[in-house]
C-alpha cells in the first residue's frame, strides 16, 4: 500500500537575506608506394631526392595554404574551389605548422611521363606524392599530382562522384607528404586514413551510391551546391546509453542550456524537443532518455520514449561515450538501430578523455555495423568537432519549410523546464548520496505584484524515509542549499526575481504507481508516453 507524508522541513529561497590526433611530419626513405585500394597497384607516393619536382602548369587557384593547378582538367570551377577549401581545412587539422601544399592536376600522358621519370615505368596511375622540405619561407609540405581521367574512371567503377574520389586521393597524397608510409609503418597510415575518410569523406561515398539522391557538394562546403540553398527541416534523434552526453550535445547545438545535465546516469527522463532555426532551416532535436535495462514502470516509459523517437526521426545520431568500456547495453542499442532504416551518424563523445588507439578500436567496431554514414569524434562539453557534426546533420535533412515558429526554442512548458532545473540541483547537491528515486512537481506558480516576484511552490518526491532525510539534511541545511541554487538558476533562466518554496514528500514506490505517474504528468513534471 502506498503512503504519503509531507515533511515539516522546507526551504524558502527568496533572494534578499538568503545565504544562500595530429600526425607528426616524418620523412620516409625514398620510395614509391601503392595506395592499398588502387586496383592497378600503381598509385603511390614518391619521395625523390635530388630531382626537380617543380612540374606546375595550367590554370591555377590558391585557397589558404593550398595551390591547385591544372583546373582546366576538372571543367568545374565550383568543384575546384570546394576541393581546395576542403584540403585547406584538412591541413589545418593534420599539419598546423605546415606552410603550403601544391596540387597538380594532369592527364594520362602527363602522369605516364612523371611515372617513367620518378618510378622507372611508363604507366598512368591515380596519385603521386612528393614530400617537401623546410625552406626559408616555411615548411613546404610537398606536391601531390592527381591524374583526373584516371580518378574519373575509378569514381565510375566505385559508384560515387568525382569529387569524392578526388578527396580520397588528396587525403592519401597528403598523408604521404606528411611522412606516413603504409608499406613500412605497421598499419599506422591505414588506420589514420580510414579514420579521416570516415570523418571527412564517407558521407558522400554513401550518398552517391544511393539512387535518387540529389548531387551534393563537398562536405562542409556549400559552394556550387544548389540543394544547400533550399531550407531544410527535419528531426534528429539523439540516442545513446545513459550518461553518453546527449543533453550536453543538444545544449551545445542550441547555444544555450535547455536540457538539464548531470554526471549521473538517467538524468534525462523524457524526450525533450529542442529547436534550432537558422537561415538553413529548422533542425528539431529529440533528446531522449538513455537506453538501459528498465527496472521500474518509470524506466520502461523512459526507454519507450527513446525507442519511439527512432521511428519519428529523419536522421539518427548515436552518441557514444567513447571513454568507457563497450558493453552489452551498447550491443542492445545497436540491435535497436539495425531495425530502423534512417541515415545514421555515430558521434564518439568524450574523446578528450581517452587514448587515440582506443578511439580507433571503437571506430573499427562501429564500422563493422555497416549502417553508419559518418563517425565523428567529438567533445560535446568542450565543443570539439561539434560544428563538423552539425554540418553533417544539416546535409541529411529533407528540404522543407519549418514545422514550428522560428522564435521557439522548445515545445515544453515553462513549468516542466522549471521542475527539471530544480531536479538538476538535487542531483548536483546530493551527489552520490541519493539514488534516482526523486521527482519534482510544481504546485503553485503565481505573480506577486507587490514584491514583483514569481512565487513558486514545488514538491520533491522521494520513496523512502532515508531519502527524505538526505534531502532535508542536518538542521534543514541540504534543502536550503538546493533551494538557493535552484532559485539563482531559475532567476537567470526566467529573467526575473523568484521566491521558491520547496517541500519534501515521501511516496512509497511512486516509480511503480501508475496513479502517481499520472499525477506528475498532469502537473507537467513529465510528459511521458502512456
Amino acid at each position: 500500500m502506498s503512503s504519503a507524508e509531507e515533511t515539516s522541513g522546507r526551504s524558502r529561497s527568496g533572494g534578499e537575506g538568503e545565504e544562500a590526433s595530429r600526425g607528426e611530419a616524418r620523412r620516409p626513405a625514398p620510395s614509391g608506394t601503392s595506395r592499398p585500394d588502387d586496383p592497378s597497384g600503381q598509385a603511390g607516393a614518391a619521395d625523390v631526392a635530388g630531382e626537380d619536382t617543380d612540374f606546375t602548369g595550367g590554370e591555377s587557384l590558391e585557397r589558404g595554404r593550398v595551390a591547385l593547378q591544372g583546373l582546366e582538367l576538372l571543367a568545374d570551377d565550383d568543384l575546384a574551389q570546394g576541393l581546395a577549401s576542403w584540403l585547406d581545412r584538412l591541413i589545418d587539422e593534420l599539419a598546423p605548422e605546415g606552410d603550403s601544399l601544391a596540387v597538380q592536376l594532369t592527364d594520362d600522358p602527363g602522369m605516364e611521363e612523371l611515372s617513367e621519370t620518378f618510378r622507372g615505368r611508363r604507366a598512368s596511375t591515380d596519385v603521386l606524392s612528393f614530400p617537401g622540405e623546410k625552406t626559408p619561407e616555411g615548411l613546404h609540405l610537398g606536391d601531390v599530382v592527381i591524374c583526373v581521367p584516371y580518378a574519373a574512371r575509378q569514381a565510375e567503377e566505385r559508384g560515387h562522384g568525382l569529387d569524392v574520389e578526388m578527396q580520397v586521393l588528396l587525403l592519401h597524397g597528403l598523408l604521404h607528404c606528411l611522412g606516413y608510409d603504409h608499406e613500412s609503418d605497421s598499419g599506422e597510415m591505414e588506420r589514420l586514413e580510414a579514420d579521416l575518410r570516415a570523418r571527412h569523406v564517407v558521407a558522400d561515398l554513401a550518398r552517391r551510391s544511393q539512387p535518387g539522391q540529389a548531387p551534393r557538394g563537398i562536405p562542409g562546403d556549400n559552394e556550387g551546391d544548389g540543394a544547400a540553398t533550399a531550407r531544410r527541416t527535419g528531426r534528429v534523434a539523439l540516442i545513446g546509453r545513459p550518461n553518453a552526453g546527449k543533453s550536453t550535445l543538444m545544449n551545445r547545438f542550441l547555444g544555450e542550456k535547455l536540457a538539464i545535465v548531470s554526471d549521473k546516469p538517467q538524468t534525462t527522463r523524457q524526450r525533450l524537443l529542442g529547436l534550432l532555426t537558422t537561415p538553413r532551416g529548422q533542425m528539431i532535436f529529440l533528446d531522449t532518455p538513455g537506453v538501459h535495462k528498465p527496472e521500474h514502470r518509470l524506466n520502461r516509459r523512459m526507454v519507450k520514449a527513446a525507442t519511439d523517437a527512432l521511428g519519428e526521426a529523419d536522421v539518427i545520431c548515436l552518441v557514444v561515450d567513447a571513454s568507457v568500456r563497450w558493453g552489452k547495453g551498447d550491443e542492445y542499442l545497436l540491435e535497436l538501430l539495425r531495425r530502423v532504416d534512417r541515415p545514421k551518424i555515430a558521434a564518439l563523445n568524450k574523446v578528450d578523455a581517452m587514448r587515440k588507439s582506443k578511439l580507433l578500436e571503437l571506430i573499427d567496431r562501429l564500422r563493422r555495423e555497416q549502417g553508419f554514414e559518418e563517425f565523428v569524434p567529438i567533445s560535446a562539453l568542450e565543443g570539439e568537432a561539434t560544428e563538423t557534426l552539425l554540418e553533417l546533420l544539416w546535409e541529411r535533412l529533407p528540404v522543407g519549410p519549418p514545422e514550428y515558429a522560428e522564435d521557439l526554442l522548445t515545445t515544453q512548458s515553462e513549468r516542466f523546464l522549471v521542475a527539471e532545473r530544480i531536479r538538476e540541483k538535487i542531483l548536483d547537491q546530493t551527489r552520490d548520496e541519493l539514488p534516482f528515486a526523486t521527482a519534482v512537481s510544481i504546485d503553485d506558480w503565481r505573480d506577486d505584484e507587490e514584491s514583483d516576484r514569481l512565487i513558486l511552490q514545488a514538491t520533491i518526491w522521494v520513496e523512502r524515509p532515508g531519502q527524505k532525510k538526505i534531502i532535508i539534511g542536518k538542521g534543514g541545511q541540504m534543502i536550503k542549499q538546493i533551494g538557493t541554487a535552484a532559485r539563482l538558476d531559475l532567476e537567470e533562466f526566467l529573467g526575473r526575481r523568484v521566491f521558491l518554496d520547496l517541500f519534501v514528500r515521501q511516496v512509497d514506490n511512486w516509480r511503480e504507481d501508475p496513479r502517481r505517474l499520472a499525477d506528475l504528468d498532469r502537473q507537467n513534471a513529465f510528459d511521458l508516453p502512456s
